[in-house]
Parts: C-alpha cells; structure tokens; sequence
C-alpha cells in the first residue's frame, strides 16, 4: 500500500525525508559558508571537496527520493485545509524536489565542466568533462541560484509545518513524523 492509498507517509517515506532533509540543510550551511569566504583557501580546499564528494552522493540518493515519492504519490491534504494551502503546498513540494535534484547536479556539472574532478572521499576521483566554454560558469550560476531557492522553499516549508503543529494542530505534522493519519 502506498502513501497515496494510506493517508499518511510509510517508514521509508518518513526515512528518505529525514536524511535528505538533515543531509540537504548541512550541505546548504556548508555551501553558504564556501560562497561566502568565511575560510582562507587552504582551510575551504579540504571542505570543498567533502561537499563535492557528499553532493555527488546525495544526487542518487536524491534521484531515489524523487522516484519513491512519485511511485508513492503524496497523501491527501486534511480535511478543511483552504484551497490556496493545497495549492501553495502542492507548489512548494514540488520545488522542493526539483531543487533537490537541481543541486547537486548542478554542483557536479560546475565542477567537471569547468576542468576539475570530483575526489571521492580519497577512493578514486570524477574526472573532468571535456571544459565547455561558460557551461562551467552557467551551472555555478544554476548552483548558486538553486541554493537560494532550496533555502527560500525549506523556509516555507517549515514555516507551514510549525504552522500545522502549533496553530492548525490538524496531524499534518504527526505524519511526517509518527506516520500516523490525521484525525
């Protein structure tokens, strides 16, 4: 039975939610950190490729993510939830996962387009794409952009699930969290 038919998000639902949820917020703070030059270059090298590397496994766990949620469809809203709050959600559910994917795709082809490999984790490395003029500098573009959006969308996201849980008090939250259907 899927999430669709139940009402509520199964144990793997909830799983992939969780980890890519934690997994995606420290690789934001990470990135923040590596766009803004908080670290001289030596100290951002070493970071760097940890976030290239965790970035590129994130994209198939990602990929995974996406496909399990659209084999499993997404519950139904609960009951009484004004039309725009259906719609704002469906909305930013969906830019969630496109971001989700965007990222580190993005991130990979700004490495291996503009001329560098990925090391990963010191097991063998990614290596360069033939260098495309400006394709490098376009998915740095694409990156940075994403990277904003992802954050803009996880804002809103748990702005509406705090929203639910504390103010609505409706169960969305506790299927997320327990599983459980809201009453």
């Amino acid at each position: 039975m899927n999430d669709l038919q139940t009402g509520t998000y199964g144990a793997i639902s909830r799983a992939n939610h969780w980890i890519v949820s934690l997994a995606f917020f420290g690789m934001l703070a990470v990135g923040f950190i590596l766009s803004n030059d908080v670290l001289t270059r030596e100290e951002a090298g070493p970071l760097r490729d940890l976030h290239k590397a965790t970035g590129t496994v994130l994209l198939f766990v990602v990929a995974w993510r996406v496909i399990w949620r659209l084999r499993q469809g997404f519950p139904a809203p609960v009951p009484g939830l004004a039309a725009w709050q259906v719609t704002a959600s469906r909305l930013v559910h969906w830019g969630l996962l496109v971001a989700l994917i965007v990222m580190p795709l993005s991130g990979m082809l700004m490495s291996l387009l503009g001329g560098r490999s990925i090391d990963m984790f010191g097991l063998f490395a990614i290596p360069p794409l033939a260098e495309i003029e400006g394709a490098g500098k376009l998915a740095r573009a694409v990156h940075g952009y994403a990277a904003w959006a992802l954050a803009a969308l996880i804002t809103l996201h748990v702005a509406a699930a705090l929203k639910h849980l504390v103010v609505d008090k409706d169960g969305t939250v506790a299927r997320m969290v327990t599983g459980k259907a809201p009453r």
